[in-house]
């Protein structure tokens, strides 16, 4: 019942995580339509792209931990 409860979990996780990658593309379209260069533009969605990475990593580490116990 845990396991599949983890299950769950995960996978709401991912699919949140996979919308604010979303929406930042989003917040990106509209940085470049409000007049923002290109470069300044691809620079703020890698920097909050890092931020969504390390999100996603620290959830595979505590996953793996959990299936190790």
């Amino acid at each position: 019942m845990q396991r599949k409860r983890q299950d769950i979990l995960s996978k709401a996780i991912a699919l949140l995580l996979t919308f604010q990658l979303f929406l930042i593309g989003i917040q990106g379209k509209v940085k470049f339509d409000e007049g923002d260069s290109t470069l300044e533009v691809l620079i703020w969605m890698i920097n909050q792209s890092v931020v969504v990475l390390q999100q996603v990593s620290r959830q595979e580490k505590e996953q793996n931990k959990d299936n190790h116990k």
